[in-house]
């Protein structure tokens, strides 16, 4: 996939297959089940630094533009994510995968 802007990216790194990127955090939540054993996923921070996808936070900021309209934006601490979320929110991980499967 092209990745056509670092914010909001991520990436699976799998014990079998290729390395996997993704131009949004949705995008790679969507595809996780198929690739989490054995492999890592990490994301963009909002600071553009990169973190583990797990321990990272997500907020969904109200004009948040991400590649492919989730709008998820990672941060490294919960008050940075619930700060910056429309609705005061501070998601995980879990959260971003649940939503992501709703969405398909």
């Amino acid at each position: 996939m092209l990745i056509s802007s670092e914010r909001g990216s991520g990436e699976i790194v799998s014990a079998t297959d290729d390395t996997r990127f993704y131009d949004d955090v949705a995008c790679l939540a969507a595809d996780w089940a198929q690739h989490s054993s054995g492999s890592s996923a990490f994301v963009r921070l909002a600071t553009g630094a990169w973190s583990n996808a797990h321990t990272a936070w997500y907020a969904q900021p109200a004009g948040a533009r991400t590649a492919m309209g989730s709008g998820f934006v990672a941060f490294a601490a919960e008050a940075e994510a619930r700060a910056a979320d429309a609705a005061s929110r501070a998601l995980r991980f879990d959260d971003v995968l649940q939503q992501a499967g709703e969405a398909r």
